[in-house]
C-alpha cells in the first residue's frame, strides 16, 4: 500500500486569508485504505468523509468523498496526494477552491 504512516504539510487558503499545518495519517485497515485528516485549527471543526481512496500510479493516492462545514453545508470534493520517499504533496478541491498541501513529509 502506498504512503502508509503519518505525514506533515502546509496550506495557505488564500479565500480565507490564513495558513497553517495538516496532518494525514495514512493506514491499511484490512486491504481498505482509512485516512484521517488533521485540519489547521480555524478548520478543525471542517470533516472530510472519503467515499473512495485509489492509488494513482506507483507513488500517489486519490480520493474522493463530502467535506461537511461547521454550518451543516455538504461539498463535493476531490484529493490526491503525490510520495517521493520521505517528501509529499498534495491538493483538495471543492467548488469555491482549489487548496495545494506543500512542503509534505513524513512524520513517522
Amino acid at each position: 500500500m502506498t504512503g502508509i504512516g503519518k505525514w506533515q504539510g502546509n496550506v495557505n487558503i488564500q479565500i480565507l486569508r490564513f495558513s497553517g499545518d495538516v496532518f494525514i495519517t495514512i493506514e491499511d485497515n484490512n486491504g481498505e485504505y482509512a485516512v484521517d485528516i488533521k485540519l489547521p485549527p480555524q478548520l478543525e471543526k471542517v470533516k472530510l468523509n472519503f467515499s473512495s481512496i485509489e492509488e494513482t500510479g506507483d507513488n500517489g493516492l486519490k480520493g474522493k468523498g463530502k467535506l461537511l462545514t461547521p454550518a451543516g453545508r455538504e461539498l463535493n470534493f476531490e484529493a490526491g496526494v503525490e510520495f517521493d520517499g520521505d517528501d509529499m504533496t498534495g491538493y483538495l478541491k471543492i467548488a469555491i477552491a482549489n487548496i495545494k498541501i506543500k512542503n509534505g513529509h513524513r512524520i513517522a
